[in-house]
């Protein structure tokens, strides 16, 4: 019996319940699930952030989703691609934000899958809510000292 190997990846900061929903619908899609945990996406896309936890934290957070099999790391969008070639996944899983564009590895010969999102998580608005949550601890904290 054919195991489908899926594949999927990023950088898994600040780990949330997006993520987690992220990889249950990945690993729907296969038998056997491998992600791919960046080191830095800062490093080669200027547009990312340069991550808050270290890639080890990073890592034990997606080994210890039950819906992950296997865990790589990769560096670069470079080290992407040459992944993507060795493992030569069935499916490769990917947010929806990147059907109908092109992303790294789009020229290689392996079905992609679109997850879904039909949520509101993200590192982004977690980031937004733990700047909030210390701002007005801070003033709430400055207020009462005034006192």
């Amino acid at each position: 019996m054919n195991n489908k190997v899926g594949f999927t990846c990023g950088a898994f900061d600040l780990f949330h319940t997006g993520h987690a929903l992220m990889l249950e619908e990945a690993k729907a899609q296969c038998d056997y699930l491998i992600v791919g945990v960046q080191s830095d996406p800062s490093v080669d896309r200027y547009n990312k952030n340069k991550p808050v936890q270290s890639y080890e934290e990073r890592i034990i957070m997606v080994k210890s989703i039950r819906f992950v099999d296997e865990t790589v790391l990769y560096d670069t969008e470079d080290d992407l691609i040459e992944l993507l070639k060795r493992i030569n996944p069935d499916v490769r899983i990917l947010g929806a934000d990147w059907e109908h564009k092109k992303f790294t590895g789009h020229e290689l010969p392996i079905e992609c899958y679109f997850n879904s999102r039909s949520h509101n998580w993200s590192t982004t608005n977690l980031r937004k809510r733990i700047y909030i949550a210390e701002a007005s601890k801070l003033i709430e904290d400055q207020h009462h000292s005034q006192r």
